[in-house]
């Protein structure tokens, strides 16, 4: 994938240092990326082709979920809280949230999700986590990895929810540190003994070899157990502002307690990305 985005900067490149009365002159040149991304695509990536229409459940789910990276430099909130209110979701999950907005949107859904917990994650962000029901979370993991991981009940089952959002890769211990968070968080939802469901902006594209030795494996018995909750490579979420160049980050799995019903992507003005809605039914 990363190749597609070499030929993305090239066009680009290209597109700024071609002058009007040379385009003649340098048009071979534009062939260069242009082949590039043909040619990967065509060999590697054919089921990237963006898809931004998300359908709704046909059928009300046990359970859903809704997950939204907010962007922390924002003042606004109502669109979020709007969201939230139209989706009805059993439970909520914001990142890059700030002190600031986290008592903002904690006390304008108090009536709705009267509980909720925030976790520190990088920088000036924090997740939040709000739920209509009373919940019970590890405060050693939020400690050490800042990973939230609770359990509540919903329509009376016992279900646990995961979510992380690790820094962005940009530097060598970044990388590791944002890999190990979500191996712990894919091995803990897999061994979970509760329906359990995972979310989250993790900072990783669906098509990067580290998210397929983190989620995806050949054995038989762990693929079972953790699975994704989007049905297509497709359904990108970032960056909202350009499309064409969007890509899947914000991701949603589950173990064997749940199965999806529908993964949605919905707009979200204010971020840069969109929001993600998930409908799970209990399996057993």
């Amino acid at each position: 994938m990363q190749y597609v985005w070499l030929a993305y900067v090239l066009l680009l490149l290209q597109g700024f240092c071609l002058r009007i009365d040379s385009i003649r002159s340098q048009s071979g040149l534009v062939l260069i990326p242009i082949s590039l991304l043909a040619v990967v695509i065509y060999f590697e990536d054919r089921n990237w082709v963006p898809r931004y229409t998300s359908e709704p459940p046909k059928t009300p789910g046990d359970i859903r979920v809704l997950h939204a990276n907010v962007l922390y430099t924002r003042d606004e909130y109502d669109t979020t809280i709007a969201l939230i209110r139209q989706q009805h979701p059993n439970l909520y999950v914001l990142q890059e949230m700030t002190p600031q907005s986290i008592r903002l949107v904690t006390s304008e859904l108090h009536n709705e999700f009267p509980h909720w917990f925030a976790c520190w994650s990088k920088g000036p962000c924090w997740v939040l986590v709000g739920s209509r029901t009373p919940f019970k979370v590890d405060q050693g993991l939020a400690r050490k990895w800042r990973v939230v991981s609770l359990k509540t009940r919903v329509k009376d089952q016992d279900v646990a929810l995961v979510t992380v959002h690790p820094r962005t890769p940009i530097l060598p211990s970044w990388f590791r540190e944002r890999n190990a968070q979500l191996a712990h968080v894919a091995n803990a939802t897999r061994q979970s003994p509760l329906p359990t469901v995972l979310i989250g902006d993790f900072n990783i594209s669906v098509f990067s070899p580290i998210y397929k030795d983190i989620f995806e494996t050949n054995d038989n018995e762990q693929k079972a157990s953790l699975k994704s909750a989007r049905s297509v490579l497709t359904q990108p979420t970032w960056p909202r502002f350009i499309p064409p160049m969007m890509i899947p980050i914000d991701h949603a799995f589950v173990n064997s307690g749940f199965y999806t019903q529908s993964f949605q992507t919905l707009e979200h003005p204010g971020s840069d990305h969109k929001a993600v809605v998930v409908d799970l039914g209990f399996t057993r």
